[in-house]
């Protein structure tokens, strides 16, 4: 890891996304932030993940390095959500980074309200706050139900520190505390999960990432003061495309859970087993879910059966996929747990978070 000097670093990792960052920028250069010496330090670096639509060459026409709406671009090779997060936290040249996703508008006081905090709480090692979406149509009925999956919501009530564990949030507009990650240089600590990868819908390396920061001992905070809006075109609310990303996103659960039973304590089971048993799961919701049709009691596209069908056929994929990693993300736990430390007010350790 490099020194860093204090600021904040705007980090978009995109894929493709030459159509989608023109207004993502727009918001970001819209800021309301004094200028050094008396302000923030900050910058806009983008991570170009694999594109081959010629995103980084139309940056670099439209926003030039060293001009008054420049920003930094760096390409990042190896395709995968977590790869292009990862490298950011290379690059970044301040020390507390904000992922913007390529369709993420920011608001005006987003610097200004993230510096402060983490300056305020130095405890904190996490920062995370509200979204809405920007809809170009009318959303269908089973939207609301289901926005959450599209990193659209309100997830807490109140602003402060979030005390309930396990506690982890979504990446897009996520907030973090380089610092933390300097303690886990030198380890054998491994991510397990890659999340998106180009058109496939993985995910899970946001709450694997949360979730190993928790279990050093950082502290959330979940803010009002800020927040950012979601733009989702007509594409991302079809039946097909929310079906494909409920089923890929679940199967990140058998890692996920390894990280989670840090706080859940529940008994150790052999991974064999724990398949064994979402195997079943998997059949007992398809059970319901066909009877249910039957009936006539499962109507409509995204019944909560079938959504609970499609949950666990991922969990159960998610055995298959990433059986051999579970052992990896035990031995992360217990490096974590090595390296834990108190750093603020003891957490709740109980389900209930996000």
């Amino acid at each position: 890891m490099q020194n860093r000097t204090k600021g904040l670093t705007l980090a978009i990792c995109t894929h493709n996304g030459k159509g989608r960052l023109q207004p993502t920028l727009d918001h970001v250069f819209a800021q309301q932030v004094p200028p050094v010496p008396a302000g923030i330090d900050w910058e806009v670096l983008v991570v170009d993940n694999s594109s081959t639509d010629g995103t980084a060459e139309w940056l670099g026409e439209n926003y030039p390095q060293g001009s008054p709406r420049g920003v930094r671009v760096v390409r990042e090779a190896k395709l995968g959500a977590i790869h292009a997060r990862q490298r950011a936290i290379q690059e970044a040249r301040f020390s507390y980074l904000s992922y913007i996703d390529d369709d993420n508008w920011i608001a005006p006081n987003w610097v200004a309200e993230i510096f402060r905090i983490f300056e305020a709480h130095p405890s904190v090692g996490i920062i995370s706050c509200p979204s809405t979406a920007h809809l170009a149509e009318p959303p269908p009925e089973y939207y609301e139900g289901l926005k959450g999956w599209l990193a659209v919501g309100d997830l807490y009530p109140e602003d402060g520190i979030v005390f309930a564990r396990p506690a982890y949030f979504w990446t897009a507009g996520i907030s973090l505390r380089l610092k933390a990650f300097e303690e886990l240089v030198g380890t054998a600590y491994e991510t397990c999960l890659t999340g998106r990868m180009g058109r496939h819908t993985f995910g899970g390396e946001d709450h694997e990432m949360c979730l190993t920061l928790t279990i050093l001992g950082w502290d959330v905070y979940y803010t009002h003061s800020t927040s950012f809006t979601h733009d989702i075109p007509p594409s991302r609310l079809t039946v097909a495309y929310l079906e494909k990303l409920i089923g890929n996103g679940t199967k990140s659960g058998p890692i996920l859970d390894v990280y989670k039973n840090v706080y859940w304590k529940k008994p150790f089971v052999p991974p064999a087993v724990r398949m064994t048993g979402a195997t079943l799961q998997c059949g007992i919701a398809a059970l319901k879910y066909g009877a249910k049709r039957v009936l006539g009691r499962a109507q409509g596209p995204l019944h909560p059966n079938r959504i609970g069908y499609l949950s666990a056929l991922g969990c159960m994929q998610g055995y298959w996929i990433h059986f051999r990693r579970i052992a990896l993300a035990e031995r992360n736990v217990s490096i974590l747990k090595s390296l834990h430390k108190a750093r603020g007010n003891k957490p709740q350790e109980q389900q209930g978070a996000v």
